[in-house]
């Protein structure tokens, strides 16, 4: 599927969401994390931006920090095909409204201790029901890197330039846009971090025909509205 056609997708779902409950004059907040928007995070990085909708919350981690103040009906026309600031708050809003309906699961995230938990439970699955299958891990997490390292081949692709290099569990984390071809061609099975659909390479992983699963809370609603295959053992709703 076409970059175009994934966005909208995305925004008719939104809108379909808004005019099914006639949320048009609806008012949604959408906020960064203190900081965010006068020291914006280096491409790499990320922040966390929450949108709060009737009392219920929605999440985006992204290095594009941007907010919002105003009606929902304006939401689904933000161009988050070009603009991943638009795309960012897009996103964070999207959440909260598929969580305050339902509609999406484990929308913020898990508390710090849950972390490795969620690593552990997530690669039980895959001990259990696969071999030693290559491993690439999009989006460095350490609890997941040392979870999939003890079990798998594993490769680290990141963005971040702070990341870049190091070498964690025995695996050298590489580039996410150097290395992205030839790390997804030796990959059997990956594992993405869900704020890829903030920073864009989302559109890039779609297309793999492999096993791409996708964790985290940014890629909740989207994950839902797109028929995504989706981990997220601890995340929280409300």
């Amino acid at each position: 599927m076409a970059t175009r056609d994934i966005c909208n997708t995305l925004k008719l779902s939104f809108a379909a969401i808004v005019e099914r409950h006639g949320l048009e004059d609806k008012p949604i907040s959408v906020k960064a994390e203190s900081g965010a928007m006068e020291s914006p995070p280096h491409y790499g990085a990320e922040v966390k931006l929450t949108a709060r909708f009737e009392g219920v919350y929605g999440e985006c981690y992204t290095s594009f920090p941007g907010e919002y103040d105003g009606p929902l009906s304006k939401i689904p026309i933000i161009n988050i095909e070009d603009d991943p600031v638009g795309r960012s708050v897009f996103i964070a809003a999207l959440n909260a409204v598929m969580n305050k309906y339902e509609m999406a699961d484990e929308c913020l995230h898990c508390d710090e201790e849950d972390e490795a938990q969620c690593a552990e439970r997530i690669l039980q699955q895959y001990v259990r029901n696969n071999g030693k299958v290559n491993f690439l891990l999009a989006g460095y997490q350490p609890h997941m890197a040392k979870a999939i390292a003890t079990h798998f081949p594993l490769r680290i692709l990141d963005l971040d330039p702070d990341n870049i290099g190091k070498t964690v569990h025995g695996v050298t984390i590489e580039d996410g846009t150097e290395a992205y071809a030839d790390a997804t061609l030796w990959a059997e099975v990956i594992l993405c971090s869900g704020s890829c659909i903030a920073n864009g390479t989302f559109f890039d992983y779609v297309r793999i025909p492999k096993d791409v699963k996708y964790y985290g809370t940014t890629i909740a609603g989207a994950a839902r509205a797109l028929e995504l295959s989706r981990i997220c053992p601890f995340g929280k709703n409300g």
